[in-house]
């Protein structure tokens, strides 16, 4: 990627309700500036170089936005730590 993306780096998480009656995380990374339309579609998006929740809410949880952006890296930083770590570099 060209080096407009250089300082871009964004955490997307979207939830979809599956067959059991529980939900899917699909994670993405992204270099690209998140649209409107991805916005309204993601639970949680996570600006990684600026450090800040975009928006952050999740389905059958009382977590919605407002939450501070530490608390909600560190929960992903768990479980995609190294694949984190590697992206922001």
């Amino acid at each position: 990627m060209g080096s407009k993306h250089n300082k871009k780096r964004f955490l997307i998480v979207k939830y979809s309700l599956n067959m059991k009656g529980t939900y899917d995380e699909l994670v993405e990374l992204s270099k690209k500036s998140v649209g409107s339309g991805k916005l309204a579609q993601s639970g949680i998006v996570l600006d990684l170089v600026n450090k800040e929740v975009l928006k952050c809410e999740v389905p059958g949880s009382q977590i919605q936005d407002g939450i501070p952006y530490e608390n909600v890296y560190e929960h992903f930083h768990k479980a995609y730590g190294n694949m984190l770590d590697q992206f922001v570099k």
